[in-house]
């Protein structure tokens, strides 16, 4: 299972960097937040997390399974969306995090 997950993963991130290369892309140094909010929210599905759009996040997941980390989950929100990755480990849950990925300029145009 970990197998696919990281070759789904792999081809997520590949299509992503060609649309980034592509000459008369939007935005030359990040990837597209909405195709950022999409895989997220994948991820956070797959990790038995429950997906919440806000006016101030990227992504957002609630009670996503910790115990295997979320270090994919992070590579995507810095290194495609320059964003911030936040962990918070849910109370009274245990191997359960809310994770948040969070736009470093959310007021620029």
């Amino acid at each position: 299972m970990k197998r696919f997950r990281i070759g789904a993963v792999a081809s997520v991130l590949a299509a992503t960097w060609f649309v980034m290369a592509v000459p008369g892309s939007a935005n030359a140094e990040a990837g597209d937040p909405a195709v950022g909010m999409d895989v997220l929210d994948a991820m956070c599905r797959e990790q038995g997390g429950q997906p919440y759009n806000t006016p101030y996040t990227i992504s957002r997941c609630q009670a996503a399974r910790s115990n295997k980390g979320f270090e994919l989950e992070q590579t995507i929100c810095e290194g495609l969306l320059d964003a911030r990755f936040e962990v918070v480990d849910t109370f009274g849950r245990n191997n359960r995090s809310n994770w948040f990925c969070i736009p470093l300029h959310p007021f620029a145009a």
